[in-house]
């Protein structure tokens, strides 16, 4: 009994007989789903030795699947749209070791840094004292206190005016005082 095989695998069958694998690669196919069927498995497994985990070569491959459909229209006019799949993948890839480059070089910058000498009121009991006051001062008072932000820098992280800010700061130390007075007269 002989196998059923498709006109696209007898075309490509053809080809290889004829000219090698080389020629398979180059040609057209006539719908995205024959590219697709024709060069995803073989792309991945070959990114796969490239990135050193399948999941990652994977991810990029079908990046650029999804790339060439959305622009189908314009890529199966191409001589070799496998090629530009291939291409798209392959600087998904690079894309993706920059990215894990810099992550890891930022993660490395980090812990290099030396542990702020002052000392700093435990966060919990902050928080605690923080939670009495509304929201924007609560939050004005943990940007200036705990992120050492200017009240400039505030301002334009909450996109509001430098008088605002310190508004804020005058009226959350206003309502602390008491709070904290309390406590210094209990200890």
């Amino acid at each position: 009994m002989s196998a059923v095989v498709s006109p696209l695998q007898a075309a490509s069958n053809a080809d290889r007989s004829i000219v090698g694998p080389a020629r398979v690669a180059r040609v057209a196919p006539n719908s995205f789903e024959a590219l697709f069927d024709a060069h995803y498995e073989r792309l991945v497994r070959a990114l796969t030795v490239v990135a050193g985990n399948r999941e990652i070569a994977a991810d990029a491959v079908q990046d650029a699947f999804v790339k060439a459909h959305l622009h189908w229209g314009k890529i199966s006019r191409y001589d070799d749209p496998s090629g530009w799949v291939r291409r798209v993948a392959i600087n998904r890839l690079r894309d993706e070791h920059r990215r894990t480059r810099r992550k890891r070089r930022a993660i490395q910058r980090i812990h290099a840094q030396p542990t702020a000498p002052n000392v700093v009121p435990e966060i919990d009991e902050f928080a605690r004292l923080l939670a009495a006051l509304p929201r924007q001062q609560r939050l004005t008072t943990a940007l200036y206190y705990i992120d050492n932000l200017t009240v400039a820098e505030i301002a334009g992280t909450l996109e509001i005016s430098e008088g605002t800010v310190k508004s804020h700061l005058h009226d959350a130390r206003r309502r602390l005082r008491p709070i904290l007075e309390n406590e210094a007269h209990h200890d």
